[in-house]
């Protein structure tokens, strides 16, 4: 008996520390008023894209939070990442912007840099798709591009992403005799927000991995 109790002591403090550690998924972050930003983008702390192995896939998220590095500008302020680009980057695309998370989207404004931090190229709000669950663009570095800078697009923040997400479900029935399959259709319906806050997603595509990290393009 006494071996039952602790047994279930034991077992109810596993699902209470379960319980507590769980973290509901984040809100979409409408405002935005922080004002220790800087006037340029850090390169010095840019995220390298550059993996230790060479693989068909590579890929790199960032958090993006109140605490984020920010920036600057005649149009106010925003929170910003900066990644360094694959130092063989001539064989590879890349896919980059904003995960669809529970409730939020981060609201993403790609724009690629030379070496000094010049732009070189800004991406438009109609070339961003919906690729799987990243709002994103995608395309192939250029000789003279060394960064991505991911801002906000702030004309999108507070806008709304609608999804209906269709599925089937199929269940064998069985009488003994014979048996037979019944499949019934399910539609969920999902909402989300584009939001100051979020997860931003780098997908590095590689079409030559024979290559070693570090290479000449």
């Amino acid at each position: 008996m006494h071996i039952k109790i602790l047994v279930s002591a034991v077992l109810g403090a596993g699902l209470t520390a379960a319980c507590a550690t769980a973290v509901p998924p984040a809100p979409a972050v409408l405002e935005y008023a922080r004002q220790d930003c800087d006037a340029a983008p850090n390169l010095a702390d840019a995220i390298s894209l550059t993996p230790e192995k060479e693989s068909p896939v590579h890929r790199v998220s960032t958090v993006v939070t109140s605490q984020t590095a920010c920036l600057k500008s005649d149009g106010g302020t925003s929170p910003y990442v900066v990644y360094a680009l694959p130092a063989d980057r001539g064989d590879k695309t890349l896919i980059v912007g904003g995960v669809l998370e529970a409730f939020r989207i981060f609201a993403p404004a790609i724009i690629l840099l030379d070496s000094q931090g010049q732009v070189t190229r800004a991406f438009a709000a109609d070339e961003f798709l919906y690729r799987g669950p990243v709002y994103s663009v995608q395309f192939r570095p250029r000789e003279t591009e060394a960064y991505i800078l991911v801002d906000v697009d702030r004309d999108r923040v507070g806008g709304g992403y609608d999804a209906i997400n269709v599925g089937t479900n199929t269940t064998t029935i069985s009488t003994g005799y014979y048996a037979s399959n019944w499949t019934t259709g399910t539609e969920n319906h999902s909402s989300r927000t584009f939001s100051w806050e979020g997860t931003v997603l780098v997908t590095v595509n590689d079409s030559d991995t024979e290559e070693k990290p570090g290479d000449p393009a």
